[in-house]
């Protein structure tokens, strides 16, 4: 996806919160947030809103020294999904249509999170509203049929937390004889869900782990490990989770990629065609 002029403020509004959380001292932010601005101005804007958004990242942490500022509302993140796992996996149990209830609760999973929609959200108000809504894309008919002819899974995380909710699919494609291969960053960027995420949700349990190699937002392949890289490119079938994957993702062709997000930025729902705060399952 390309980046749009709206995504430019936005990003710097970011990064505005992400300073707010890394340091204290205003002179410091105000210096690093001079930094952005002024990267920003001399980039290229045909990259990807992934792309800009792990520079910009890259900036912030370097000047601040602060390697996961996300840390504290991560661990609130796990603590609350792992509180609501039992339900969520309850539900699965009940359901007439246990996978395609479980690919529901993934979604779901996925309104956690901070980046585009600032450090200050309602987590289980989130999580509820996505929970009784109905999709506004729904590819699932596609994505059952496209289950029948492959065996492997490559399944892009997106933000901790969301961890258990994506665990909770994952365990359903296990039961229906897929192996899943998981994959979190390198390091933290954000939210977003690393090794030690996966450590507490105990997704290892049920999937093959690996990593992008890297702290980039969404995927951006040059930073990308070789072993990532050849674990994408042979994949037979990828769920690709949240808004970062999507804008990296979105205009590759011939890949049979299923994007599973809620949308949470009014420039992505206009170019989607549905409304802000809808959850999509799209295929690629």
């Amino acid at each position: 996806m390309k980046t749009f002029l709206n995504c430019i403020p936005c990003l710097i509004r970011q990064a505005l919160d992400v300073l707010r959380i890394s340091t204290y001292d205003n002179s410091t932010r105000e210096q690093v947030l001079k930094e952005v601005i002024e990267y920003l101005l001399e980039e290229d804007w045909t990259k990807t809103p992934a792309e800009l958004s792990t520079r910009v990242y890259g900036i912030i942490k370097k000047r601040t020294k602060q390697i996961d500022p996300y840390k504290k509302l991560k661990e609130k993140s796990n603590k609350l999904a792992a509180k609501l796992y039992p339900q969520l996996k309850l539900m699965v149990s009940k359901s007439r249509n246990p996978l395609f209830t479980a690919t529901k609760i993934a979604a779901a999973g996925n309104a956690i999170d901070f980046g585009p929609q600032g450090i200050k959200i309602n987590i289980l108000k989130n999580v509820r509203e996505v929970l009784e809504s109905d999709f506004a894309i729904n590819d699932f008919e596609k994505l059952e049929r496209s289950l029948l002819e492959i065996k492997n899974i490559l399944y892009l995380a997106d933000n901790a937390g969301e961890t258990f909710f994506d665990k909770v699919l994952i365990e359903e494609l296990v039961k229906n004889g897929k192996n899943v291969t998981y994959v979190v960053k390198g390091s933290p960027i954000i939210n977003d869900a690393t090794l030690i995420d996966v450590a507490i949700a105990k997704i290892d349990k049920v999937a093959e782990i690996i990593t992008t190699g890297t702290d980039c937002c969404g995927i951006v392949f040059n930073e990308c490990s070789n072993k990532f890289k050849r674990k994408f490119e042979t994949s037979e079938l990828i769920i690709s989770k949240g808004q970062g994957n999507y804008e990296s993702l979105s205009d590759m062709e011939n890949r049979n990629i299923y994007f599973l997000l809620k949308i949470k930025c009014s420039t992505l729902a206009e170019e989607i065609g549905v409304e802000e705060g809808a959850i999509i399952l799209k295929k690629g």
